[in-house]
């Protein structure tokens, strides 16, 4: 194909594909995105099914067999008896969702709020763009822990830690590039 005739698409694409670290990184996220959506129907056991797990079961090396000889442990079991393989699949699928979800959101209230300060200018954007500084000042370890030590435990109370943070990135870039776009 002709050089004038390629898209930016196919040139990224060609570039992408020919770096082996990026195609095996992309491997590796559809396996995860794969295992998180699939992991139920494909784990040997429910770890939080307790009528399933056996104490006499628990602790035992990998690649043993469970007491009654019809399952085997490929990584072990914890102290309850749990597979560890069912337990990762399982602990998959709630960090991809975390993950996702809050950076989703993040996202969505960093552009919304970078874009009205971008827009209506003045004391508006002063007043964002001073709560994003401050935002950025304190280490985003420190924001996360003192949030979660304030609305205690729960899945969404960890979603809600973990998007406090990137939001404000996620303000100044497109605030920065709509700025110079009004111009």
């Amino acid at each position: 194909p002709d050089v004038a005739e390629e898209t930016p698409f196919r040139r990224f694409a060609r570039a992408y594909l020919a770096s082996k670290v990026a195609v095996a990184g992309l491997v590796l996220l559809v396996l995860v995105f794969l295992t998180a959506l699939v992991g139920p129907f494909v784990a040997p056991q429910n770890p939080y099914d307790l009528m399933v797990l056996d104490v006499m079961d628990s602790r035992l090396a990998p690649g043993e067999l469970s007491g009654d000889g019809k399952m085997t442990f490929v990584l072990g079991s914890d102290e309850q008896g749990r597979d560890m393989v069912s337990a990762i699949v399982y602990g998959i699928r709630t960090s991809v969702l975390v993950g996702v979800s809050s950076t989703i959101v993040a996202l969505a209230i960093g552009l919304t709020l970078g874009l009205w300060a971008a827009y209506r200018g003045g004391k508006t954007e002063s007043v964002i763009m001073r709560m994003v500084d401050i935002q950025l000042s304190f280490p985003p370890v420190l924001i996360a822990l003192i949030l979660l030590a304030l609305t205690g435990p729960g899945l969404g109370k960890i979603i809600i830690a973990l998007l406090a943070v990137p939001w404000a990135h996620a303000a100044r870039i497109p605030r920065g590039i709509a700025v110079v776009e009004r111009r």
